[in-house]
């Protein structure tokens, strides 16, 4: 008789597995999260560096997206009030402007982002 098996027990295993993909989806949903944050914080710290009123008050928010097993952020100035002088203040005019980082301070960040995305999708 040894050479039956408890269902309960495989049924308890395929249980725990079954949840180790949604674990993992979960977890690099955040990793991807905290990069969006950290990213959108090192922006408003650059516009808040500006000699400009208007360029200091630009609004900087992310979107999170989750499509499937795509999850991604978009980071960007909102399209409202001094959200208008982003361009101005990221890449310029004939006249001037564009003193303020956008794109670097998200090269900056994505090796820690890549890292921890790394982790949680290994991880469980």
């Amino acid at each position: 008789m040894s050479g039956l098996i408890d269902v309960s027990q495989v049924n308890a295993l395929a249980q725990k597995l079954a949840v180790v993909p949604l674990k993992k989806h979960a977890l690099v949903a955040a990793a991807v999260k905290k990069g969006a944050q950290n990213i959108k914080e090192a922006i408003q710290a650059d516009v808040q560096g500006s000699s400009n009123k208007a360029i200091r008050r630009i609004p900087i928010a992310y979107e999170m997206k989750d499509e499937g097993t795509r999850i991604e952020a978009d980071i960007g100035p909102r399209k409202e009030g001094a959200g208008n002088l982003a361009n101005i203040a990221f890449f310029g005019t004939p006249r001037g402007g564009g003193s303020h980082e956008f794109y670097q301070h998200g090269e900056d960040e994505l090796p820690t982002a890549a890292e921890y995305v790394h982790k949680a999708a290994s991880g469980l």
